[in-house]
């Protein structure tokens, strides 16, 4: 983030942090219909829409560092494998043969020099070109060029992999993200490595689980033990672009920001910072590392939940910054995500159809949850999102 919105934000924390104040979301009580956390027809909807008409996030390029590395998307929905070529292009196939529909890779990660379908031998260059079909006597009329492996348009930017599931056409997440991606520049994502990254599958609703990332209402309760004592008086402002929702929360010490010279103010001091990149890809700037989560619908009450810590070397070296890295993904994933925020979330999951609340009751503390489901609402219903006034 430039030094000169990190001082835009900064003040406008500060003027709410006089007043004791959020700045106002939506301006009143919504009442939301729970349904849309376990109906099947939502889900296929949004399958339809949200996660095949957008550019969706799939890895971070420290996961495949050289020729040949490749991973399988963990969205098993979408049978996707992203390699790193020959000539240091990073692509993303179908993981699926040609011939009868096999699948090509079958281990999550690794690395290879081409793919080699398990079925009948058929194998592909890293670039799809169908390179050799066996006994390709028996195949007459069948012409190599024609049956390459179905690509899908990928983008490399700010050092995560992207990529369309829904269009044939290249794309800029550049421009996906507008204003925001000047911060992933800025916050320098691209020089990050991975610490570590791990799956889980979560019996809740995959827009449930994100919507506890969106409101500070909870801190002081679920996280009491935790993260309370960082966010006393805290307030939290936002921004939008598109679908895309930027929120800053200021931490307990954010009164000492106005002892120090203004070109010396370090965002990340001061205050936590939350991107939510629709649909399903969500960063949280810590002070010292980053964390990526995704959340891919696996049924309407269960999701699969992946977390990438992302850090700089530099940094956290030798054992004792290792150690320090572990203490921080630990207490991070195992203890605030897994065992406070997910853990409320999947109880709340599990009395949805009970009908005990056809409705959840968000103040106005609550209100990016509602920005959120709207954002969902309108890109199922294909509508364009209108400027954020």
């Amino acid at each position: 983030m430039k030094h000169v919105e990190q001082v835009r934000i900064l003040k406008r924390l500060q003027t709410l942090h006089k007043q004791q104040l959020h700045q106002e979301m939506v301006g009143e009580t919504v009442f939301l219909e729970v349904d849309r956390y376990y109906r099947d027809d939502i889900l296929r909807l949004e399958e339809e829409t949200v996660f095949h008409d957008y550019p969706l996030v799939v890895g971070h390029v420290s996961q495949i560092p050289r020729k040949g590395d490749y991973f399988i998307c963990d969205w098993k929905k979408l049978p996707v494998v992203v390699v790193r070529g020959h000539d240091d292009t990073v692509r993303a196939f179908f993981n699926v043969c040609r011939h009868r529909g096999a699948r090509l890779a079958d281990d999550p990660t690794g690395n290879l020099k081409l793919f080699v379908c398990p079925y009948h031998g058929w194998s592909y260059d890293l670039d799809g070109k169908l390179r050799n079909i066996t006994k390709k006597e028996c195949f007459p009329g069948v012409n190599p060029c024609e049956h390459n492996l179905v690509e899908l348009p990928t983008e490399v930017d700010f050092g995560l992999i992207w990529i369309h599931p829904g269009s044939t056409q290249m794309f800029s997440p550049r421009e996906y993200l507008g204003p925001f991606a000047e911060d992933l520049d800025s916050f320098g994502i691209a020089e990050l490595v991975s610490y570590k990254k791990v799956e889980s599958v979560k019996t809740a609703n995959w827009k449930l689980l994100i919507k506890t990332y969106l409101e500070g209402y909870h801190v002081p309760f679920l996280h009491k033990d935790t993260l309370a004592a960082a966010f006393r008086k805290g307030v939290l402002c936002y921004d939008e672009h598109d679908r895309h929702i930027r929120l800053a929360a200021a931490r307990t010490n954010f009164e000492h920001v106005a002892k120090i010279p203004e070109d010396e103010w370090n965002i990340l001091d001061y205050a936590s910072v939350y991107y939510s990149f629709f649909p399903n890809c969500f960063f949280i700037m810590h002070p010292d590392y980053v964390s990526l989560s995704m959340f891919w619908p696996l049924s309407p009450d269960e999701t699969l939940w992946t977390h990438n810590m992302l850090y700089q070397p530099d940094r956290f070296k030798g054992e004792k910054g290792q150690a320090a890295l572990e203490k921080r993904f630990r207490f991070t994933n195992d203890v605030v995500f897994d065992q406070e925020d997910f853990a409320i979330s999947e109880g709340i999951q599990s009395s949805l159809r009970s009908r005990a609340n056809r409705t959840h009751i968000l103040g106005l503390e609550e209100g990016l949850l509602v920005r959120f489901q709207h954002n969902i609402d309108t890109a199922m219903a294909g509508e364009k999102v209108r400027a954020a006034d």
